[in-house]
């Protein structure tokens, strides 16, 4: 598929391992933050680029490292999360989240929220979905069991 371009993969951490060693890739981060309204638009263009209809961003958390200002990594996100819905692409943000941490900036300004755990039921360590948030979409508040198969997903009932 990507030989095809019909998927983009797109590295854009501020860093480099090579040769085991990370080290800062300069051609990309010279100690300041990539400026959200570039980071859009280079999205924006590789979606332009490839026709995507849809776009996976891995992950939101490790973009956030990078800037220290928490309104304007908000403010930023929001415009790119906006641009996003304008191009009428799906777009899927993967964050990390703990419970005993603060509601991460995204929570706010994306449309729905599907969290997947792991859980302890009945002994036994299950992976869990439950949807968090989902705007306008009537959805189940409960903590479903699943299972990743040969064949797919699985979502479970209880």
């Amino acid at each position: 598929m990507i030989k095809k371009g019909k998927i983009l993969m797109i590295d854009l951490r501020p860093f480099k391992i090579k040769d085991e060693i990370i080290g800062k890739d300069d051609s990309l981060y010279r100690g300041e933050q990539i400026p959200f309204e570039h980071l859009t638009k280079f999205i924006l263009n590789s979606i332009k680029k490839i026709k995507a209809k849809r776009i996976v961003i891995d992950s939101i958390s490790s973009l956030e490292m990078q800037y220290s200002d928490k309104f304007y990594m908000r403010q930023g996100l929001q415009g790119m999360i906006q641009s996003l819905e304008n191009f009428e692409v799906t777009s899927l943000l993967i964050s990390e989240f703990s419970e005993n941490s603060e509601t991460p900036l995204e929570w706010f300004v994306t449309l729905g929220i599907i969290q997947l755990d792991n859980q302890i039921i009945d002994n036994k360590m299950r992976r869990t979905i439950k949807i968090t948030k989902l705007r306008g979409i009537e959805h189940s508040e409960k903590v479903h069991p699943l299972e990743l198969g040969d064949n797919g997903l699985y979502v479970y009932e209880n």
